[in-house]
């Protein structure tokens, strides 16, 4: 994990992060496709349940992923980073490796996490589960899911830490201890919301979307707002901040209120160009490693964004833990 935007010590997951799986929804029904035009085509079969794992299975994955990404991190090693990682946490997490290869970033500290409560839901696509646990040191809380990538094969897809002053919200949980997973519903589009609104605000306006004031929202907004003022001061640079909500890893689990935790990926872009001639940009800290510390005539930096958010039944949804990574710096 890296150590920009997030408690210290972990390799940031991402959402990057981080790709991972499609938006979660139910696998398609057979029909019989017999060549007999006589015969009735059967009706449509139930979707098949993802095999789960057991709570002493997910235990052992997430044993191995602290092992292993603790070896990864050690060697700043692409490889094994991953045969443990998958999706946008890898693809923020390669990142992170190029920083810290360019001593851009400092490499990682072996972590490890205590008090580790796990969610299983049973599914109809590929099987996944979450965890949420605090590192042994300092304490901060992450929220990780894990997929099934094929032959029982789990890798850690998105990982995201909760903000100062939030929690998540309790997990419904079946007779049999699972959790239920989410597969359609408004609430599964609350990235394109938390995108627009944080977009909105760094424009310097009032969003319309409706979410809980706090850290990963208003606050966020505002400190954007605040920065992309700052460049374009003096009109020597202009340029904007932007988020898109990405549509592919949308992990959700019902939870315990009747609604909905979801976990999704957005990537901002920030975008300067020069207004006149002898000026140059330096970029946040974030971007070097990935690219040069200065730029003359343009920048277009890409950052991405974990997001977990609790989508109550009524009121507004509330943003409640993050991860960020850059994962790119381009211009000239």
């Amino acid at each position: 994990m890296s150590n920009a935007g997030q408690p210290p010590k972990i390799r940031l997951h991402m959402v990057t992060g981080v790709a991972v799986l499609g938006a979660l929804v139910a696998g398609c029904g057979t029909s019989d496709a017999g060549g007999d035009e006589r015969k009735v085509p059967a009706s449509p079969s139930r979707p098949a349940a993802a095999a789960s794992v057991t709570e002493a299975q997910a235990k052992a994955v997430f044993a191995r992923y602290q092992k292993v990404n603790n070896q990864a991190n050690a060697q700043v090693s692409d490889e094994i980073l991953s045969s443990n990682e998958t999706g946008p946490m890898l693809e923020a997490d390669l990142a992170g490796n190029q920083r810290i290869r360019a001593k851009a970033d400092k490499k990682i500290n072996a972590f490890s996490y205590r008090d580790p409560q796990f969610y299983i839901p049973h599914t109809t696509g590929p099987a996944w589960f979450a965890v949420t646990a605090s590192e042994t040191k300092g304490g901060n809380t992450e929220l990780l899911v894990f997929a099934d990538t094929g032959g029982g094969a789990y890798k850690s897809a998105v990982g995201v830490w909760l903000a100062k002053g939030k929690k998540f919200p309790a997990i419904a949980r079946g007779a049999d201890g699972s959790a239920t997973a989410v597969t359609d519903g408004a609430a599964l589009g609350v990235g394109t919301q938390i995108s627009e609104y944080l977009t909105t605000a760094a424009r310097g306006r009032r969003p319309a979307a409706k979410l809980a004031p706090g850290p990963l929202t208003s606050e966020l907004g505002r400190d954007f707002a605040k920065g992309v003022i700052k460049i374009n001061d003096g009109r020597r640079w202009a340029g904007a901040a932007t988020w898109k909500a990405r549509p592919e890893p949308v992990y959700a689990l019902r939870t315990a209120d009747g609604g909905t935790l979801v976990l999704n990926v957005s990537v901002l872009t920030q975008t300067y160009t020069a207004l006149r001639d002898n000026v140059w940009y330096q970029p946040d800290e974030v971007y070097f490693g990935l690219g040069p510390k200065r730029y003359y005539k343009r920048f277009s930096g890409q950052r991405l964004w974990q997001f977990a958010t609790h989508v109550p039944p009524n009121g507004p949804a509330d943003v409640v833990a993050r991860a960020t990574q850059a994962i790119s710096a381009t211009g000239s």
